[in-house]
């Protein structure tokens, strides 16, 4: 039976997500392991390309599932649900937490699952990647979450960050630990690195963490997940930590654009839902903080936009601040 459930969640993006797949179809690993991508009601042809993939490579143990309309396909000879690849459709956009919480619900109906890697479909990983989690997880037994080494997709020797992000709830910005090292460099340093939360495009958990905190958040439809969850973890004596050897590589913001890309109503959605988290989470966990943080995020987010010449964002900025006014109340 499969020890740990790797999950994928696809928005409008499969491409990537197919890129991701093929990479995981090259993993060596000792442990057994069972892929699940849940699709947020994709529009584009997502669904049939990602069947169409399943059935290529996993002919006879594959499932789809579409709970909201009671569908469940099992491939011939599949005798229980747990299938080596399951493609589970939500049925609706549901957000990172929300689309991802679907798998790792139907993760957890299978009892020997010990481990879920939710990994971001825009990245692909190296051979060697789940096993060195997995064994990471075995001599650590301290702790709960760990993150893998994660490296720019097109330029590989560099690093993105070593397995998580400080944060700093004052100015409410983060930064990437190693963020822009060569990968050299990176290999040098110990891992007993402090971090303040796990990033979240490969973030590897233990069932038993799971079990006791729950769910990620579904109050955060984009951002803030990842160091929600770490929150509270600690909260709960949990440790996180970093595993320096698994490599993956990240495309990174393939789903919700970047600046030089100029899909502005990507970015649209991704400022407003940034900025909306944000405030969310310093709600949460620095409400002292916020009779600061609310003026100061605005007047700097607006500094910026003014000085990029982008102007169209300045109205999911707003809205941002107006919906969490309505949360409130």
């Amino acid at each position: 039976m499969n020890k740990i459930s790797i999950i994928i969640l696809n928005w409008q993006n499969w491409q990537d997500t197919l890129a991701c797949l093929d990479s995981l179809r090259q993993l060596e690993s000792s442990a057994s392991f069972a892929i699940i991508v849940c699709d947020n009601d994709s529009q584009d042809d997502s669904v049939a390309q990602i069947s169409h993939w399943a059935q290529q490579h996993f002919p006879q143990n594959h499932a789809f599932i579409n709970p909201t309309q009671n569908v469940v396909h099992l491939s011939k000879n599949l005798s229980n649900s747990h299938a080596k690849f399951t493609l589970i459709q939500t049925g609706k956009n549901l957000g990172f937490a929300g689309g991802n919480n679907v798998g790792i619900r139907y993760a957890l109906t299978n009892p020997t699952c010990e481990y879920l890697w939710i990994l971001n479909n825009d990245t692909t990983v190296a051979q060697n990647a789940l096993e060195t989690l997995h064994t990471c997880a075995q001599q650590r037994p301290d702790i709960a979450l760990f993150g893998s080494t994660i490296v720019d997709f097109y330029h590989p020797t560099v690093v993105q960050c070593a397995g998580g992000c400080r944060y700093f709830p004052w100015l409410t910005v983060f930064k990437n630990v190693c963020g822009g090292k060569s990968l050299h460099f990176v290999n040098q340093q110990s891992e007993n690195i402090k971090l303040d939360y796990i990033y979240g495009a490969s973030m590897f958990l233990r069932v038993t963490a799971v079990q006791q905190i729950g769910l990620l958040n579904e109050e955060y439809f984009l951002f803030y997940e990842e160091l929600d969850y770490t929150h509270r973890l600690k909260q709960h004596g949990q440790r996180i930590g970093w595993c320096k050897h698994s490599i993956v590589y990240h495309k990174c913001s393939a789903t919700i654009g970047q600046p030089r890309q100029n899909d502005k109503t990507k970015l649209q959605r991704a400022n407003y839902h940034e900025n909306l988290s944000t405030l969310k989470y310093t709600k949460n966990f620095h409400p002292y903080l916020l009779i600061w943080v609310m003026p100061f995020r605005f007047f700097v987010k607006s500094l910026l936009f003014m000085m990029r010449r982008q102007f169209f964002l300045f109205s999911s900025l707003i809205a941002a601040y107006r919906d969490f006014f309505k949360t409130r109340k």
